[in-house]
């Protein structure tokens, strides 16, 4: 079986709601390349959870592609 990495996409979990009563929801981007490091892609999330109003709680590189047989 091999994984085939096809793109990745970014959320941000971040709080709608207040410290005592915390709301979460997630805010998702798509087509991040799949080669972009870790670091540069942690940046740019950084960078993004800067411009919202809300509280970012965290940061999730999700990885999707294809299983398939070799």
């Amino acid at each position: 079986m091999a994984f085939i990495p096809l793109e990745d996409r970014l959320q941000l979990r971040v709080n709608v709601g207040t410290v005592q009563d915390p709301v979460y929801r997630t805010r998702s981007w798509n087509n991040v390349k799949p080669g972009v490091s870790d670091a540069v892609l942690h940046d740019f999330a950084e960078a993004l959870g800067d411009l919202t109003a809300e509280s970012v709680e965290k940061f999730f590189r999700v990885k999707i592609g294809e299983l398939a047989e070799e």
